[in-house]
C-alpha cells in the first residue's frame, strides 16, 4: 500500500492556450502487404507505437526499420511511406494531433526539433501508450457526447509521454534535398484525385518533363505518375476498409472517372479486386484489446 501526494505545482510543455486535439485516430494490423506510399500532412504530427512485428517507415528520405516497442513521431510536413513486414507484419496504433505548440520549440504543431532522430523504444512507456489508443478506440466506438474531450485529454498525454521518450534523442545529419521534387510531391498531394500528367508537371512548375521524371525517381524511387496511381490507390485501400462506400464513388473519390478501369489498376497492384480487398481487411469495429 502507499499514498503519495502530487506536486501542486505543475510543469507544463505547451504554450498557453495550446490544447492539443487528437484528429484521428488508425490500427493497421494482420495484413503483411499493407503499404502507404510517399505523403505528408499538412496540420498534424502522427504519434505512432509498434505494438507488435515489423515494418520500414520512409521519413524525408531517412530509412528506418522499426520493431515491437518502438515509438515513431512524424511531425507536419514530413514526407513519409510505410511498408509493412511480409514475415512479421507490423501492428502500428498510429494519432494524429494538432492543435499544439511546445514551448521550447515554438512551432505550431511540431513536436521535435529538427534535427531530432524520429524513432525510440517506448520503454517503460510502452504498455501505458497502448491502452491510451485503445481507450481512445473504446471512446470512438460508443460515441459518448464526451468522445471529443476524452479523446483531446488522451492526446495531450501522450503528446507528453512523447515529448519525454524524444527529448534526449540523438540528432540526424540533415541532408540537401532537391526543393522542386519536394514541391512537386506535396503538389501531387494535395491534387492526385484531379488530372495530373508529366505535362501538366512540366507547366505547372517550368522544369522539364524529363528532368522532373528523372530527379523524382531518383529521390523516391519511383516515376512521377506511377506515384500518382499509387496514392490513389493508398486513400482507396481506406475507403474500401473504413467505409461501406461504392465502388463508383470510392474510384471518383481518388481520380478515376472508369470504374472499370480503377479496378484493373487495383488489381494489377494488389492481387486483390477492391470488394475482396474490403471482404478480406475490413472490419466494422476494432475492438478494444
Amino acid at each position: 500500500m502507499f499514498l503519495y501526494n502530487f506536486d501542486k505545482e505543475i510543469v507544463n510543455i505547451f504554450e498557453d492556450n495550446s490544447s492539443p486535439k487528437a484528429i484521428w485516430l488508425s490500427h493497421s494490423h494482420d495484413n503483411p502487404n499493407w503499404t502507404y506510399n510517399y505523403h505528408l500532412h499538412k496540420c498534424e504530427t502522427e504519434l505512432v507505437y509498434i505494438l507488435n512485428g515489423m515494418g520500414i517507415y520512409s521519413i524525408n528520405n531517412e530509412i528506418y526499420t522499426v520493431k515491437k516497442g518502438d515509438v515513431l513521431v512524424i511531425d507536419r510536413g514530413c514526407i513519409h511511406s510505410i511498408a509493412s513486414n511480409n514475415e512479421f507484419p507490423i501492428d502500428a496504433w498510429t494519432c494524429g494531433v494538432t492543435d499544439y505548440t511546445i514551448k521550447d520549440i515554438n512551432e505550431v504543431n511540431q513536436l521535435l526539433h529538427m534535427d531530432t532522430h524520429p524513432v525510440a523504444q517506448a520503454g517503460k512507456h510502452g504498455e501505458f501508450i497502448h491502452r491510451s489508443m485503445v481507450e481512445m478506440n473504446l471512446a470512438r466506438i460508443q460515441k459518448s457526447p464526451y468522445t471529443s474531450c476524452v479523446c483531446n485529454m488522451i492526446a495531450s498525454t501522450l503528446i507528453t509521454i512523447y515529448y519525454d521518450i524524444f527529448k534526449d534523442s540523438s540528432k540526424i545529419k540533415a541532408q540537401k534535398k532537391s526543393s522542386f521534387i519536394r514541391d512537386i510531391i506535396i503538389y501531387i498531394n494535395e491534387n492526385y484525385s484531379k488530372h495530373i500528367s508529366l505535362k501538366k508537371l512540366s507547366e505547372q512548375f517550368h522544369i522539364s518533363s524529363y528532368h522532373i521524371s528523372h530527379e523524382f525517381k531518383k529521390v523516391y524511387g519511383i516515376s512521377p505518375i506511377n506515384y500518382v496511381i499509387e496514392r490513389r490507390l493508398s486513400d482507396a485501400k481506406w475507403l474500401l476498409i473504413n467505409t461501406e462506400d461504392s465502388l463508383i464513388s470510392i474510384a471518383n473519390k481518388v481520380g478515376y472517372e472508369n470504374p472499370n478501369h480503377f479496378t484493373n489498376l487495383f488489381m494489377e497492384r494488389t492481387n486483390y479486386s477492391p470488394l475482396q480487398y474490403r471482404e478480406n481487411f475490413a472490419k466494422s469495429t476494432d475492438l478494444p484489446e
